[in-house]
């Protein structure tokens, strides 16, 4: 009901869905929900449940971004979970008290190694292991009969969905891109569950033991961190490939890889966002910590691109998808892209 009278409000009098619609809408996309007369750019294609019916792993990306303390948010989903930028920013500032040196060890170790077993992970973390770590033994929604499946992309713990026979695993980053699978929870005790894939990018991943020392960052850490740093490595070994200079996170990521190729340079801050209207937004109300700043977007946002950079003309930044950024980078060094 309180959903409800918050949609209500963004409607003429009269023309709000009725509660029947509404429970048949939150299936649908949210175009359908909202007024044809409310610019929804970015946002249109959402959906709020997903097909087990639960609070989607885009949607509650999307609270995290917009901050919007609600309070239908409030009553069903703790502000701790709607306050993921304010996390974010805690862990960076956590990082950045270290020398430059350290503190990009301390990064790559995010992106390569996202799970871990805890007396592996203390030889490198120490004091800082709590920090950014969290055991996976609590996380019941991401195991199965006390196993878990790291996803075969970021190898970060994936969701577990359902509790028939068979339920549904799948990497909550990665679901579009293929990365699904069945599993039968009923499969003999002693051994591990097994897998079966589900969708295209759905490689063998073998089932783990969640014991008490098993670790994995935490789900800002990984949303934050790992995901952007995976495409940050990514475009250094780009870089790499074609003999240029790459240096990642310099100044203690003030932007992600300062890249040099001949006379040329690009100065690259990486955004992972779910919403390219947030991410808008937030440039707009910051100055690019360089001149020139090129700000790269994940190629499944490239319908976004132009939203993006309507939202920052004029502040001082580039923007450009990933696969853009290659093409510039293998055109300067005289490559094929």
């Amino acid at each position: 009901m309180s959903c409800l009278g918050v949609l209500s409000a963004v409607h003429p009098v009269g023309k709000a869905p009725t509660m029947a619609g509404f429970r048949e809408g939150l299936k649908g996309h949210l175009r359908h929900l909202l007024p044809n007369d409310l610019d929804v750019s970015g946002i249109a294609e959402l959906k709020l449940l997903d097909q087990d019916g639960s609070f989607s792993d885009e949607a509650e990306d999307l609270c995290g971004e917009f901050l919007v303390p609600a309070a239908a948010l409030e009553e069903h989903w703790p502000w701790q979970r709607v306050a993921a930028e304010q996390e974010e920013r805690r862990l960076f500032e956590m990082l950045r008290r270290l020398p430059q040196g350290e503190y990009a060890r301390l990064r790559a170790e995010l992106v390569e190694r996202p799970t871990g077993d805890l007396r592996v992970l203390r030889r490198t973390w120490d004091s800082l292991l709590s920090r950014f770590y969290e055991p996976i033994a609590q996380w019941p929604g991401r195991q199965v009969r006390g196993w878990f499946f790291p996803c075969p992309l970021c190898r970060w713990p994936m969701r577990v969905l359902g509790t028939g026979p068979v339920v549904t695993v799948r990497c909550e980053a990665h679901v579009r891109r293929g990365v699904s699978y069945a599993c039968r929870p009923t499969a003999r005790e002693n051994e591990p569950p097994l897998l079966r894939p589900t969708g295209k990018a759905a490689t063998r991943v073998d089932a783990q033991p969640a014991t008490s020392e098993s670790f994995a960052v935490s789900r800002v850490a990984w949303r934050y961190m790992t995901l952007p740093g995976l495409l940050e490595c990514e475009l250094r070994d780009h870089a790499l490939g074609l003999r240029a200079d790459v240096v990642m996170w310099p100044h203690r990521d003030l932007y992600d890889l300062a890249i040099k190729l001949g006379e040329n340079e690009w100065l690259v801050d990486v955004k992972t966002w779910a919403s390219p209207r947030a991410l808008g937004e937030a440039l707009r109300a910051c100055p690019p910590a360089a001149s020139k700043l090129v700000v790269v977007i994940p190629d499944h946002q490239r319908k976004d691109l132009h939203l993006v950079r309507q939202l920052v003309d004029g502040c001082g930044y580039r923007v450009l998808t990933a696969q853009q950024l290659k093409k510039e980078l293998a055109d300067a060094a005289g490559r094929p892209a």
